[in-house]
Order: C-alpha cells, then structure tokens, then sequence
C-alpha cells in the first residue's frame, strides 16, 4: 500500500504515543515503535509519511512511519557521516588530480551531476508528500551512476527518503561501487593514460579560449 502524508497532531511522550491527521481529517493512532530507529523524540506538528493497518483496539493504526526533514536533522550523524564521505571523495580527487589541465572540467561536472541528483531527490520527495506524480527510481539511479552519487548521500539522510526501501537501497550502493570503479580505472590505469592526455590538451585549449576572452585570470 502506497504511503500518505499527514501531521502529527498530538504527541504524549511520556506514554509514547499519539495521533496523526491525514488528508481527510481522520486522527489514526500511531505508537513510537511506528517510527523504527530514532534519534530524537517525536513532536506535535511535524509532517509524516505512514502507512495504516487494520488494529483490533483502534480500528486502524499508523506504521513505518517517516518523519519529514527538519533543519536538526543536519546535526544527526545519519548526515555527518555521508557528508564526511562526499568531503572525503571530493578530496582525494583534487589532491591526486589537481595538476592535470582536465581537473576543473571534471569537478564542474561532477558537482553539476551531484547537485542535480540531490534536487531531483528532493523533488521526489515533495511528489509524494503531495502524492503527485513521481521521478521515476531508475531516473535516480541513473544520475547516481553519472557521478550524482554524493548527492543522492546527502539527500538520502536529509530528506529522509529512499533510506530503507528495496531493493532501491541494496542497487543505489552497487551503483556507487560501479561509478568508483569505472572512475577509478579512467584515473589510474595505465590503458587509460592516452585518453587522460588527449582530455589534458583538449582542457588546456579551452582554458587558454577562456584566458583570451578575459573568462580567468591567472596563468593557465
């Protein structure tokens, strides 16, 4: 069954429980346990994602629920630990690569990728708060295979989304795996040395276009 939106309208913390308002004003009952692992307490007006079952005391019951993101979730180390991870990538790429004329091009476009995937995420997510029509998964991991991984990363954890689902989880990982061997064997392998020099004589002819249009400064 296809999860809807609602607001947790009431929260008791003490007893663990409370109520969520869906759609059409109906107040479901929803138990802490509904929100799996949490890290911070539940709190009256937050926006959720739950799917109902039938409960023999309440009628229906909320489960899996998803809480919405909320700027704390910026301090959760569900965040910081991907976000040290994309640092990381980020990283090691400009301290082997940043001598080669191609760097500036290849960092523009992995950020351009990245910060793409990260908007379509977040897209998706907002459809299905507002259950419209979806970015299609293989749309997500297509761009996750294009370098937009670290996007993907980040807005995982931060827009709560696509975290838990199979098997999108288990094929977004092997997709990352993928992406990281085929830029790894274009970085460091002997066989692809030839096109890493063609790409640094091609890079370094834009580069001197760019400095006789005034576009940088600096010497190229």
């Amino acid at each position: 069954m296809k999860k809807q939106s609602g607001v947790l309208q009431s929260w008791d913390d003490v007893r663990g429980f409370g109520f969520i308002t869906d759609k059409k004003g109906r107040d479901i009952f929803v138990h802490v346990s509904a929100f799996g692992r949490i890290r911070s307490r539940p709190k009256a007006g937050e926006k959720v994602l739950f799917r109902v079952e039938p409960d023999a005391a309440k009628g229906v019951r909320a489960v899996e629920v998803e809480r919405c993101w909320r700027p704390a979730h910026l301090l959760l180390p569900e965040f910081l630990f991907p976000l040290m991870m994309v640092g990381a990538f980020y990283g090691v790429l400009w301290w082997f690569f940043s001598q080669n004329a191609f760097w500036i091009f290849l960092i523009i476009f992995l950020l351009l990728i990245a910060g793409l995937t990260f908007l379509m995420f977040g897209l998706d997510k907002r459809a299905a708060l507002n259950e419209r029509q979806r970015v299609p998964e293989n749309t997500l991991q297509l761009l996750s295979l294009a370098g937009g991984w670290p996007g993907a990363l980040l807005a995982r954890p931060l827009f709560r989304h696509k975290t838990r689902k199979q098997p999108f989880r288990t094929v977004f990982w092997l997709v990352v795996v993928v992406n990281l061997a085929v830029l790894g064997f274009f970085l460091f392998s002997p066989q692809a040395a030839p096109l890493r020099d063609w790409l640094d004589v091609q890079a370094l002819s834009w580069l001197i276009t760019l400095k006789e249009w005034g576009w940088i400064s600096g010497p190229v």
